[in-house]
């Protein structure tokens, strides 16, 4: 018997759904088929529910029964179920094979999937579903391809004769062909077998197998490999291996061949815990072709964070290397060629409401040939938390620390001391100022041991210094109209006194302390510098004012700061037989500002000035253009009188610009002002699409020689040239690296934006 209507809908009840392909597998009976007539000529909606609880519904020009084991729908057929579709101009039921088949054009969408395909089979025995001649077009990701079979079942998707890239349609610049891929829901990846990679249809790597993932899952295998060539090393290849070890540990081991070199293995295991996080990463080199007098070459670098309470926390930061041409000759992942010192420093931290404590493990490898520096092993910090309240709006403030120094190769081989100081501070704060007056008495204790001091010099040395420090501080603003723009204008004065005492201090070691950098901030500190060891006299007024404007959206659009320190008695020069330089008698004065002239001009400048013997100690400018996201020049200048006691005076210019669709032109170029000759130089070319990027860099810079004195200019510098590539696919590999600001900062002297820091 035939029965046929048009312009009705209905619904059956479902047994079970493909999870993959998300298609709808329908079980029908004589009764459930007898529920689906309608008795009337209008569109009949019954509602049944399958065994999740979803219903399926199904809509159609027409249907056709056929002894009741037979369905046909046809026209404009619609199958819905849960969050998928299936749009065909006809399918047919069979009750009893248990088979849904459609053709004629299919179109199939669910959240993940979009297919379009010539035939649709569903046998719901086997809850399988088969497509033919698909089309598919991924969801959730970028990713589309083809295939000639495309099989479905619960956990996983199969393709015969199928191909994949992570392009858009009409763009087909890279592709991969397979003889087989199979998608597996439950693991998160993929595999292929028998693949071709293409771009532009030309075929340029054959592999037998590969893994790709298809979610954020991770999995065991090899990753893109790294090339590149210079001078120093040959031709550099790396050959990263990933292995998932567990859901919070993972190692990375990458196999490195260095045609001049020779090879070497690096290893990065990470790890991470509710309480722990850490990293462990070594480089090994059992032999060094170039330098075959060392046997075996070597960096190590840990790291770690552990949170054992709210309260307590502890760090480790460890990095060793086997000799000190390690960096400049091989290079390291986590150092740079310039660095010349490496950092041991272990930390446990307790942050109580009441006492703040610390206690530091701290050595310092310093390369080249300079002076071992000292190990501070333990630095000891307690402090309150808080500012304990007094009478009459004063605040008691109190911070001690213990030391013990050690280096065997200077004269004070050993050293303790202890450091106590109480602050009573009486503190003032509103929108319109600020005034702070406080007084502190500073107690340090040292014992010295040395081998060849007088007797006198190696017991007992204690310095107690006052301290007296009055600051204040003045917030005006205005409102003002600058082409038509409302803009507001700050003007914010400040005077600070500082009374310190002069105390003879030559006697003293110096274990932890350097003269630290001035800038117009730096001009209102109480100590100018770092560490105990040395506490500068001051009987001195600071006066400085800064001035800003912002636009109608709160943002700076200029700040102009400028500031300088009055000696009313001048400081006794300090006298110091450990020859270290560490002059404080400077009448300093500073000042910075930036100027935002244009949405996309910015400059900025900063001066540190002796104005007593009208000298200049540093200073830097800075000219930026900002065109859009792919667009940027920068010419900057600095100039410092002595760093590491050397003067330098460079100028840079770098810079990108898009020169077509999708091309780029980048590079960078540092000139030394003092020694007429250039310091680094890199050149590059970029393309970059939707879906795939590339990036070609030649470069040439200074070879570093932590054994040359950079002012002998007899010794002719030597310089290392190198050529690098860079791929990514995008959607099947990591695009991190391919930013404007990431091209300019691979070398020694990185891009930086200093109208953005915030002092």
């Amino acid at each position: 018997m035939t029965f046929r209507l048009t312009n009705f809908a209905f619904v059956c009840l479902m047994a079970t759904a493909n999870a993959v392909a998300a298609t709808a597998n329908i079980v029908a009976d004589n009764a459930m088929i007898d529920n689906c007539y309608p008795t009337t000529p209008y569109p009949v909606a019954l509602t049944e529910l399958d065994q999740d609880g979803s219903q399926v519904f199904i809509d159609a020009d027409g249907l056709e029964l056929n002894n009741n084991q037979q369905a046909r729908f046809f026209g404009n057929v619609q199958v819905s179920y849960s969050d998928t579709l299936l749009q065909a101009p006809q399918a047919s039921f069979s009750q009893s094979e248990q088979i849904i088949l459609a053709d004629g054009g299919i179109s199939y969408f669910s959240p993940a999937l979009a297919v379009r395909s010539q035939k649709f089979v569903a046998n719901l025995q086997q809850n399988r579903v088969e497509l033919s001649q698909a089309d598919y077009q991924l969801a959730t990701q970028s990713g589309r391809g083809a295939a000639d079979i495309l099989l479905a079942s619960e956990t996983s998707l199969q393709l015969s004769d199928a191909s994949f890239t992570a392009c858009p349609i009409g763009d087909n610049s890279w592709a991969l062909h397979a003889n087989e891929i199979k998608l597996n829901a439950d693991e998160g990846w993929g595999q292929a077998w028998h693949t071709v990679f293409k771009v532009r249809d030309i075929p340029v790597l054959y592999l037998p197998y590969l893994s790709f993932p298809i979610t954020e899952e991770r999995k065991s295998g090899l990753l893109l490999p790294n090339v590149g060539s210079s001078q120093r090393l040959g031709v550099d290849l790396e050959l990263p291996y990933y292995f998932n070890l567990a859901e919070n540990y993972d190692l990375t081991l990458t196999p490195r061949v260095m045609t001049n070199r020779g090879y070497q293995l690096k290893s990065e295991f990470r790890y991470l815990t509710e309480d722990h996080q850490g990293l462990l990463h070594l480089e090994y080199m059992q032999k060094d072709r170039e330098r075959p007098e060392l046997t075996q070459r070597y960096l190590g670098h840990y790291n770690q964070r552990s949170d054992f309470t709210p309260r307590w926390r502890g760090t480790l930061d460890v990095t060793d290397i086997s000799d000190d041409a390690y960096l400049t000759d091989l290079g390291s992942d986590y150092m740079n060629q310039s660095d010349t010192q490496l950092l041991k420093q272990g930390n446990i931290t307790y942050y109580g409401d009441d006492v703040f404590a610390s206690l530091q493990l701290q050595d310092f490898t310093v390369l080249g040939n300079y002076d071992k520096a000292y190990a501070a092993l333990p630095v000891v910090d307690v402090r309150s938390a808080e500012p304990i309240p007094l009478l009459a709006g004063l605040e008691f403030d109190w911070q001690a620390q213990y030391a013990y120094f050690r280096n065997d190769q200077a004269l004070i081989h050993s050293a303790h001391r202890a450091h106590i100081e109480p602050t009573v501070r009486l503190p003032f704060i509103s929108p319109a100022m600020e005034f702070m007056a406080e007084a502190s008495l500073m107690h340090t204790r040292y014992q010295q041991n040395s081998d060849q001091l007088q007797q006198d010099q190696t017991q007992t040395i204690q310095r107690t210094m006052p301290k007296l420090r009055l600051r204040g501080q003045l917030n005006f603003e205005r409102s003002l109209e600058q082409q038509g723009e409302l803009k507001v204008q700050t003007f914010e004065p400040q005077l600070q006194y500082l009374y310190i005492p002069h105390r003879s201090q030559s006697e003293i070691g110096l274990f932890d302390t350097t003269r630290l950098q001035d800038d117009y901030f730096g001009l209102f500190r109480e100590n100018r510098f770092s560490g105990l060891d040395r506490i500068n006299e001051a009987n001195q007024l600071t006066l400085g004012a800064t001035s800003r404007i912002y636009d109608a959206n709160d943002r700076e659009q200029f700040r102009f700061s400028l500031g300088q320190i009055f000696f009313i008695t001048s400081p006794t020069e300090l006298q110091d037989p450990f020859q270290q330089s560490l002059t404080d008698i400077e009448s300093m004065l500073a000042a910075e500002s930036m100027w935002q002239w244009h949405r996309r001009w910015f400059v900025s400048a900063g001066v540190q000035y002796d104005s007593d013997n009208r000298n200049l100690i540093k200073s830097n400018v800075t000219l930026d253009y900002r065109g859009s996201d792919k667009t940027l020049f920068q010419l900057n200048h600095r100039y410092s009188q002595a760093v590491s006691d050397y003067e330098i005076s460079q100028i840079g210019l770098l810079g990108t610009q898009p020169v077509a669709d999708h091309w780029q032109l980048f590079g960078s170029y540092y000139y030394d002002l003092n020694h007429s000759q250039m310091m680094e130089a890199h050149f590059g070319i970029q393309y970059e699409s939707c879906c795939w990027a590339i990036r070609l860099v030649a470069r040439r810079q200074i070879a570093t020689d932590l054994t040359r004195n950079p002012t002998d200019l007899n010794i002719p510098s030597t310089f290392d040239n190198g050529i690098s590539l860079q791929f990514v696919l995008k959607g099947f590999g990591d695009k991190a690296g391919f930013a404007v600001t990431d091209m300019l900062s691979n070398g020694i002297f990185s891009y930086r934006r200093p109208y953005l820091l915030n002092n």
